[in-house]
């Protein structure tokens, strides 16, 4: 890790007035400076899960050649006083375990950092702002909750323009891989964004893809008393067409990669949430087919965060998927 990192780390506690007031004074310079434009932002919180979000981070930055900038962000005002308050959580311990798990996994090209504010506008607003991914844990310390369920102010319109991946508690960094990579098909336009950071990934872990489209049949086929055919099935050829041209002209982009298709009917969260089970990333589109409403994290993104078992990619369609 840098040393301009490590000054973060080091903190205030202890130090007299005038030297913390140059630390606070060198640690304002560094955060300012910090090369945030196409690294990856991990949030850190002092929990399990920000770690566990961290180690997927290192996987998918070294896989990619990006670097990584871990982000603790206390949650309040800096003191104007030049010693702090005694109690005071500076970030240092979260910057400190940070940094350990860091060398424990041979990753040098990142830096750290502490940051003052809400959490979640911090960490998107720094992910926005240089075209990054942003790397969460679903649940840490409660500080990040925004960011799985969505909101309807800053959180939503941060995320209508960058990715978001969320990693469960349950992922295990340390077990086998499964060689797959799950998407999510439907006919939006961050379907289509979705898929180029699937095959992506896939085609750089040496993964198989699986593209998943679900038919809700209540919301978009009559009755089923009313086909003509019963055995027929006419969801089924109008949802393989579907996919069929959603994946035009990516297999010939990454013709190493493995394609698999499933057409089934059910609701999309169920059945992307089964998926996970046996995926090392679901990815799919931020918003969907549903356009017209203020919550720009669509209700399929939003369901599948709470329930996946793998990490989660939520794409929209103005996002870079290199990143």
């Amino acid at each position: 890790m840098s040393s301009q990192a490590a000054s973060v780390a080091a903190g205030y506690d202890g130090l007299p007035a005038g030297r913390a007031a140059m630390r606070r004074a060198a640690a304002d310079a560094f955060v300012e400076d910090a090369p945030h434009a196409r690294a990856l932002v991990v949030g850190i919180d002092g929990s399990r899960d920000g770690l566990t979000a961290l180690a997927w981070a290192v996987r998918h930055a070294a896989r990619r050649g990006l670097a990584l900038c871990a982000v603790h962000v206390v949650d309040d005002d800096r003191p104007s006083s030049d010693t702090p308050p005694v109690g005071y959580d500076d970030g240092s311990g979260e910057i400190e375990e940070a940094a350990a798990e860091l060398d424990r996994l041979g990753f040098t090209d990142a830096t750290a950092e502490v940051r003052h504010g809400h959490p979640a506008s911090v960490l998107l607003d720094l992910a926005s702002a240089g075209g990054s991914t942003l790397v969460i844990g679903r649940r840490g310390l409660g500080g990040f909750a925004e960011l799985v369920v969505g909101s309807t102010s800053q959180v939503c319109a941060s995320l209508s323009t960058g990715t978001l991946v969320v990693v469960p508690d349950e992922w295990n960094p340390d077990a086998a891989p499964h060689g797959r990579v799950v998407v999510g098909v439907d006919d939006s336009a961050d379907c289509q964004a979705a898929l180029g950071f699937a095959f992506e990934t896939a085609d750089l872990e040496g993964a198989e893809l699986k593209a998943v489209h679900a038919a809700n049949l209540p919301e978009s086929y009559p009755a089923t008393d009313l086909w003509i055919d019963p055995a027929e099935q006419p969801w089924l050829a109008r949802s393989e067409v579907l996919v069929t041209e959603a994946l035009a002209g990516w297999r010939e982009k990454y013709p190493e990669v493995t394609v698999r298709t499933s057409c089934t009917d059910g609701h999309p969260v169920q059945l992307l949430a089964l998926e996970s089970g046996e995926a090392d990333l679901v990815v799919v589109g931020g918003r969907g087919r549903t356009r017209y409403t203020p919550l720009l994290l669509g209700s399929v993104a939003r369901g599948l965060l709470h329930h996946t078992k793998s990490p989660v990619a939520v794409i929209h369609h103005e996002s870079r998927p290199a990143a």
